[in-house]
């Protein structure tokens, strides 16, 4: 696999990411399905190298011995590790076949809801962090920063209510996040062509 490649890579995760959670999720009252479960474990799973590559972007455009880049990667990581524990519940219903109605039935959905609202809140930091680098250092287009603060706040507005199932904080996260895939994508596509320029300029 040739470097260009791995760029690309990590860029398009985010797109798979928000897509196929989305479509996972549907409009969330269906019944379990271990299809829809799979993938939406598959697709957090593939935002972790999509964190990955935004943040080595923001390091790079970050200035010596900062912390922001670092902050965001870590919350990131954090709100998409809880968002994944939230899945666990469901499948313990399932496996241990408790019945749909029961106190038992409904506390461990609470408990799943419970960990979706709180996964808001590193997410929330994450893009108020990707925010601060896009706008003060150009580490990504300023539409792309502002959308990064408004789905923090967002977020954070949404993590508020704690005793909420609705999350359109989180939707708006997965279509920030798909821009942005969509963004890093096209760049990397289009970069080597500059490399292949400058070089053949220093050349002459």
């Amino acid at each position: 696999m040739n470097k260009p490649m791995l760029p690309r890579l990590g860029a398009a995760c985010g797109a798979v990411f928000a897509i196929v959670l989305t479509i996972a999720n549907g409009n969330g009252s269906q019944q379990f399905s271990a299809a829809r479960a799979v993938a939406g474990i598959a697709a957090l799973t593939l935002a972790i190298p999509f964190l990955c590559y935004l943040c080595s972007l923001l390091r790079d455009a970050e200035a010596a011995n900062g912390w922001i880049a670092t902050t965001a990667l870590t919350a990131g990581i954090t709100g998409i590790t809880l968002k994944l524990a939230s899945g666990a519940p469901e499948l313990a219903l399932t496996r241990a076949h408790v019945a749909g109605g029961t106190l038992l039935h409904k506390a461990i959905e609470e408990i799943a809801g419970a960990a979706t609202v709180l996964s808001l809140y590193p997410l929330a930091v994450f893009c108020a962090a990707t925010a601060i680098l896009a706008l003060r250092r150009h580490a990504l287009p300023r539409w792309l920063g502002a959308g990064a603060a408004l789905t923090a706040a967002a977020l954070a507005v949404n993590g508020g209510f704690l005793a909420t199932s609705n999350v359109p904080g989180l939707l708006l996260f997965a279509l920030w996040t798909l821009l942005t895939s969509a963004y890093l994508v096209r760049r990397t596509w289009r970069e080597p062509a500059y490399a292949r320029q400058a070089e053949a300029t220093a050349g002459a």
